[in-house]
């Protein structure tokens, strides 16, 4: 009873393996906003008739509409929106873009990086838990009321990063017979601790898990225990092994190394917590940070052998190695971050 008018559509969440197809608008005043495809049901037709004209319209391609997800509904300026969700899937791989000016496929990491219209971003945390095979109610309070709480760290932990780790550790699980929403819990949780002491952050975190009494609406307080575990083991610096398989699949899912990505974070970090230095203090403090972390004896250490960390380890160690190479990465960085 909001007093607006009501209007029913449809949405098509087109999956393919881990990916989900999005569209973004190039037209009215949403215009650059994303959204799934769809439309308006029709007079006499069902919302999956709907949804497969929809589709043919603005695609021209042919969809089977696999399962019903979710029923959103939003209050717009000037309307009421009902929106039916289905996942579907492709009959065939021919895409073409009739009204929409962009599109991507997306996976659980990249899901965010767009921007959304109000009411397709209600339908994220479902989705997140259908590409990771977690449980919806999980996902809905790990996605709304965990992983926001990333916003107040520092650029290199911030939700992508959260998410990042999620996603690494959920692929790594595949390998190893763990409690998949176990897992969920502990990369989404690794980092919390960051909003009390950067250094004990690891400690704080497990902590902070301990104490998080939603968790035992899916967690007993073994499985707890085993999960703040995991957020303590995770930090590189440890002074001992992770003690679960849980701790290792974090900890190694937390390395992330991709080389660019980790002297960006190492560049990031100084500028956020020294600001004090000049750039040459930045410069001797990135150098110092790479070697003592992850050249040739640093105290990084790899734990899951079905990661491909070790060969982006190496890879970044010849980069440390060349300080020609490495200054120019970090010169070009400086000056993006510093615009």
């Amino acid at each position: 009873m909001t007093g607006y008018p009501d209007i029913e559509v449809v949405a098509a969440i087109i999956r393919k393996g881990g990916q989900l197809f999005a569209t973004q608008r190039g037209y009215g005043e949403w215009k650059d906003f994303w959204e799934w495809p769809g439309g308006k049901v029709e007079a006499g037709e069902t919302p999956e008739q709907a949804l497969v004209r929809e589709i043919r319209e603005e695609l021209d391609t042919e969809i089977h509409v696999d399962r019903f997800l979710q029923t959103v509904e939003w209050d717009y300026p000037k309307f009421h929106l009902i929106l039916h969700c289905f996942e579907c899937s492709l009959k065939t791989d021919a895409l073409h873009l009739n009204e929409h000016e962009a599109a991507r496929w997306l996976d659980y990491a990249s899901l965010h990086d767009v921007r959304w219209l109000p009411a397709d971003e209600g339908l994220l945390p479902l989705l997140s838990a259908r590409l990771l095979d977690v449980d919806a109610s999980l996902a809905q309070f790990l996605e709304t009321e965990v992983i926001p709480q990333y916003d107040a760290f520092d650029k290199a932990h911030q939700q992508d990063h959260a998410r990042a780790v999620v996603s690494r550790a959920l692929d790594l699980a595949a390998y190893y017979p763990v409690d998949r929403n176990m897992l969920y819990a502990a990369a989404a949780c690794h980092d919390l601790g960051l909003s009390v002491d950067r250094k004990t952050h690891h400690l704080e975190s497990g902590r902070i898990i301990r104490e998080m009494q939603a968790l035992q609406q899916w967690f007993t307080p073994e499985q707890v225990e085993t999960i703040a575990q995991a957020a303590e083991d995770h930090r590189a610096s440890s002074d001992h092994e992770p003690r679960t398989i849980y701790g290792r699949i974090v900890a190694e899912a937390d390395r992330l190394i991709i080389p660019e990505k980790i002297i960006r974070r190492t560049i990031q970090f100084g500028i956020d917590h020294y600001p004090e230095m000049d750039k040459e203090g930045y410069w001797q403090r990135t150098v110092e940070h790479l070697h003592e972390k992850y050249y040739y004896g640093g105290y990084l250490k790899l734990w899951i052998p079905e990661s491909s960390n070790a060969v982006q380890l190496e890879a970044l160690r010849q980069i440390i190695a060349d300080e020609t190479a490495l200054r120019a990465i970090f010169e070009r960085m400086w000056a993006e971050e510093n615009v």
